[in-house]
């Protein structure tokens, strides 16, 4: 089977050729070459990982910083499919040794890459199968891992055709440390032997949360916080509108959106003037601690300094845009309704584990294709998904009104991110057991 594989991968490459050597993407041509076809010049290295694209590149972020920190001395290769995951990876994995291009899976390609890295231990992120790869690693006595491991409804359907050829793939994996039990039963289905499996939970849920407390200016905040974290363009008009409809009901309630990037708070602040609305920026409110006298009242679309001498002073106005950088983790902490932003609009949506951490409702739009974790959300009634302003609407209203249901989907939202918590530990205890072993 492996040779027939290997002889039909080679066939694939050939007829595969002209589109790599015209492919658009790669800056240096030569080097994408040279690596997808394995003829680079390669160093040796104690760990190769392969991460194939961005989704996987980002989840391998946090064992990645781990690894350089707790291991410094060893080296570390990180391999890409695509250019995008390319892209990525060098500029967010300053880390590793080398960042290079997985060589196709044929025997021509990938024997000169393993007999040059001849890697200690080979990483595969969330379960990228190589037949041929892992079948010559073995012969350079190399250690296989998968590391936050995962099979989708679709890869198990097809791996299951063929069962007999992934189960002797399969047999040349160390270890395979998989995400949740459904991903390990599923793994254990098509052939893995279920005393090399192991659930891990998943890289994207070890993250360090800033618990310090907030900022003091929120001291003099009054009413209820409605927290639109890591908006886009185009979604900040959705929130206000319903935002409006919320505030007929609910006179307390204070709105803070926090713009995802920071180009993008002047036209934020522009939209919130067109549109008359009663705000200030965080930038211009001055705590306490300071001998600037007070700022005369808020108008509608205006803004001034604010400082905090007492608690009554002063109230804030209803709308409070984040124009700062590093307080939205600290900020979900006293949020009473916390929105995701770029998931409104399809922009893939954005981390919901600070304000998990927290112990907040969450609501979130249809587009969180970046983070597949939010389906378990929906599933366990940990989170809302919201469409419209007035779906957004109704379910702030809901949440403020309903106090218990609110407490019950913040901490359904905690244990999720408790149960998933753990997983760059255990990967690394793993690999050092693997590395004491060679």
């Amino acid at each position: 089977m492996f040779q027939l594989y290997n002889f039909l991968s080679f066939i694939a490459l050939i007829a595969y050729l002209p589109f790599l050597i015209l492919k658009k993407g790669s800056e240096n041509r030569l080097t994408y070459l040279g690596e997808r076809l394995g003829i680079s010049n390669y160093t040796k290295a104690d760990i190769w990982i392969h991460a194939v694209s961005v989704g996987e590149v980002i989840a391998a972020l946090p064992f990645l910083n781990a690894l350089k920190h707790e291991l410094p001395d060893v080296t570390v290769i990180l391999s890409t499919t695509t250019y995008t995951g390319q892209k990525i990876a060098r500029e967010k994995c300053p880390s590793p040794e080398r960042i290079m291009y997985m060589p196709w899976d044929t025997s021509p390609c990938i024997r000169r890459t393993v007999k040059n890295i001849k890697p200690k231990i080979f990483v595969t992120v969330e379960t990228e199968i190589w037949p041929v790869l892992f079948h010559t690693l073995k012969k350079y006595g190399s250690h296989i891992i998968v590391l936050n491991g995962r099979i989708s409804p679709a890869s198990f359907k097809g791996y299951k055709r063929i069962k007999t050829f992934m189960k002797k793939v399969l047999s040349l994996v160390d270890f395979l440390y998989m995400q949740s039990q459904l991903d390990a039963d599923r793994i254990i289905a098509i052939g893995a032997n279920e005393k090399k499996v192991g659930i891990m939970g998943n890289f994207k849920f070890d993250i360090e949360i800033n618990q310090k407390e907030p900022a003091r200016w929120l001291d003099v905040v009054r009413g209820r916080i409605f927290l639109a974290g890591s908006t886009h363009k185009g979604e900040e008009e959705i929130i206000l509108d319903a935002y409006e409809t919320v505030k007929a009901t609910c006179d307390d309630l204070k709105l803070l959106i926090a713009p995802r990037h920071p180009e993008r708070f002047n036209e934020v602040e522009e939209i919130l003037k067109r549109r008359n609305f009663n705000f200030i920026k965080r930038s211009d409110i001055r705590t306490q601690n300071t001998d600037n006298p007070p700022s005369p009242p808020f108008s509608k679309g205006g803004m001034g300094g604010f400082e905090h001498r007492t608690q009554n002073s002063i109230t804030l106005p209803d709308i409070i845009l984040l124009d700062t950088i590093g307080e939205l983790s600290q900020l979900f902490s006293r949020a009473d309704v916390a929105l995701i932003g770029g998931s409104l609009l399809p922009y893939g949506g954005h981390n919901i584990l600070e304000p998990s951490y927290w112990g907040k409702p969450i609501m979130f739009g249809p587009h969180m294709d970046n983070f597949p974790i939010a389906k378990e959300f929906l599933k366990e009634d940990a989170a809302i998904m919201v469409r419209n302003p007035g779906d957004i609407a109704h379910a702030v209203k809901d949440l403020l009104k309903d106090t218990e249901k609110a407490i019950q989907m913040g901490r359904k939202a905690k244990a999720i991110i408790n149960r998933n918590t753990g997983a760059v530990n255990k990967a690394l205890v793993l690999v050092r057991s693997l590395l004491g072993d060679t």
